[in-house]
């Protein structure tokens, strides 16, 4: 078992990697074996995505960090910053001139403001920040020399802003799971469709940080989006999320998924102590199958419904349950039955306030509900919207918390707060 240090600016590959005096710039040279551990140097930018190789059950291997400073960051978006990236088409409309690799989800301003709005047709531009592509659905026009990035700016995005990330679907993730991993102490960003996804077993993430995650087109004829931070497809088992921050996801910060039947149960998925800051439809998104053993516990969820997912839309926002509301904390549906030995726990967290949408917003069987506990959480209502749903649970909107205490038999620990 062997630990490699990385440093892509100061690193060589002439180098072993053994200590941090003497990195190696690329960690893709290096033949990983179970139990290795690779450190990435804190302050490091990669514009790639990050390669995982599986571990075994008991020497997993570990993807973290080392030094002082910012987590290593790994990013999926395309620098178009410089004037020259851009030609004015006039009236306000700017051309992309710079090479993006797939459809456009989203631009991000000056580091972390996720304000752009994607327009579905090009002569809805009209306002700051407005943008649209001739790509979406398109795949052919991604080869077309008459491929149509369209910004709307009142002079050269590079001269309003002071820097723009352009956020495509280049690659589908920005990292993938792997049976018998570790990912600790690494910034995601900027990806067009999910962070971490893929299917695996013995996953650990923890102590990440995921921002500007999603917004691709995933329908241009149903004028819906997509994109996860980390999800599990098909199947997950013995998944931990942990100590983890999500900020500005499209879709869902956590989610486990699959093609319908053919999905399979997770088993001892664990989302804990995670903090879930603004997100188009949740911070834990479960569908498919219920899961066994599992458990959501002591995280903060706030603004849900919130952020670049529904700018320019009218909601509630297009989604696959449209017209109900999208913009929940939890929201589990496409559930039909139980689940043998299926276990869900929703404990010790802290939802804030969900402007669009509910806490927990359930649309599964009642076979399948009957699975779920949940109890000891807080709920942070505003008084300005009392009366707005609460959650939904047992085919019923509650707004009034202690009648959904009463009917349900959920949250009986449980209390709402005003502030």
């Amino acid at each position: 078992m062997y630990v490699y240090y990385v440093d892509n600016i100061n690193g060589s590959n002439a180098n072993d990697g053994f200590s941090p005096d003497k990195p190696i710039k690329d960690y893709k040279t290096i033949t990983l074996q179970p139990g290795d551990t690779i450190k990435f140097k804190r302050g490091t930018f990669y514009r790639e995505q990050l390669k995982t190789v599986p571990g075994t059950y008991d020497l997993p291997i570990t993807f973290t960090s080392y030094g002082e400073g910012d987590k290593p960051v790994f990013c999926a978006s395309f620098d178009v910053s410089k004037p020259d990236d851009w030609q004015d088409m006039g009236n306000n409309i700017w051309k992309c001139l710079a090479y993006v690799k797939g459809d456009v989800g989203n631009f991000v301003f000056n580091e972390d403001e996720c304000t752009a709005s994607l327009c579905w047709e090009k002569g809805d531009l009209s306002s700051q920040g407005d943008f649209w592509d001739n790509a979406y659905n398109d795949y052919k026009a991604l080869n077309d020399e008459n491929r149509d990035i369209l910004l709307y700016s009142q002079k050269n995005p590079a001269l309003y802003y002071n820097h723009i990330e352009c956020v495509a679907y280049n690659e589908r993730i920005i990292a993938n799971h792997n049976d018998n991993i570790i990912i600790d102490g690494l910034h995601f960003r900027n990806s067009g469709v999910h962070a971490i996804a893929g299917r695996g077993r013995n996953v650990t993430v923890r102590n990440c940080e995921f921002m500007n995650i999603g917004g691709c087109v995933w329908s241009k004829e149903l004028k819906i989006r997509f994109g996860n931070g980390v999800e599990f497809w098909t199947y997950g088992e013995d998944i931990l999320i942990e100590n983890c921050y999500f900020k500005n996801i499209y879709d869902s910060c956590v989610t486990h998924q699959g093609p319908g039947d053919k999905t399979i149960p997770t088993r001892n998925f664990i989302c804990r102590n995670n903090i879930f800051d603004t997100y188009g439809m949740a911070a834990f998104e479960y569908r498919d199958k219920m899961p066994i053993s599992s458990y959501f516990v002591n995280n903060i969820c706030l603004n849900a419904g919130c952020g670049f997912a529904m700018l320019g839309e009218e909601l509630p926002r297009y989604s696959e349950i449209w017209p109900q509301p999208m913009g929940h904390h939890i929201f589990l549906w496409r559930i039909p039955e139980e689940t043998p030995q299926g276990s869900l726990k929703i404990k010790n967290n802290i939802f804030g306030a969900c402007p669009v949408g509910a806490a927990i917003y359930s649309i599964i069987s009642p076979e399948a509900e009957a699975q779920m506990k949940i109890d000891h959480n807080v709920y942070l209502g505003c008084e300005k919207i009392h009366g707005n749903l609460i959650n939904r649970f047992a085919g019923k909107d509650y707004s009034d918390f202690t009648e959904y205490q009463k009917e349900t038999g959920m949250d009986a620990n449980s209390v709402m707060k005003f502030i």
